[in-house]
């Protein structure tokens, strides 16, 4: 019984190799050649447009980030707070109140949501130009995202004060 060729018949392989063999070698004026990826009339431009529309979703995706960030920002100060009381003899004593949970699960999703969404759409976007495809959807999709996590940071944060 005979093993099965590591690889297929139309490989990379010159006609007439064993497909059990390493492939041949390259001639010196092939191995000295540099290596070129794609010749740069070939390549796809950056599209002006397409960048003028993805910084403009980013931006707006900011400008919403900052918002549901005041917000939880401002619900912070009712979270962490002490009861305090005075006595007779000019001592305060104080009572540590423990936000609730559901406070907290609600700064993570909604810091480090719109966080994520930001950044992500940043990083994927400047990949996507690059590489001559449409930036734009990135932004596009963080954009609900920063508004869901903030919303839903907003909700279990106000549920946790209330």
């Amino acid at each position: 019984m005979m093993p099965e060729p590591w690889a297929p018949a139309a490989s990379q392989f010159r006609p007439g190799e064993d497909d059990r063999t390493m492939p041949a070698p390259l001639r010196p004026a092939e191995a000295a050649a540099p290596v070129v990826s794609a010749p740069a009339g070939e390549r796809k431009s950056l599209n002006r447009k397409d960048i003028v529309l993805s910084l403009g979703l980013y931006l707006l995706s900011v400008i919403a980030a900052f918002g549901w960030a005041y917000d939880l920002f401002a619900k912070l100060f009712d979270l962490v707070h002490n009861r305090c009381t005075a006595k007779k003899d000019f001592s305060v004593q104080c009572i540590v109140i423990r936000p609730p949970a559901s406070a907290l699960w609600g700064l993570l999703i909604g810091g480090g949501g719109m966080f994520l969404a930001l950044v992500g759409a940043m990083v994927l976007a400047s990949v996507a130009a690059m590489t001559g495809r449409r930036s734009w959807i990135w932004t596009a999709i963080a954009l609900p995202l920063i508004l869901v996590a903030g919303a839903a940071g907003h909700v279990l944060v106000a549920t946790a004060i209330g």
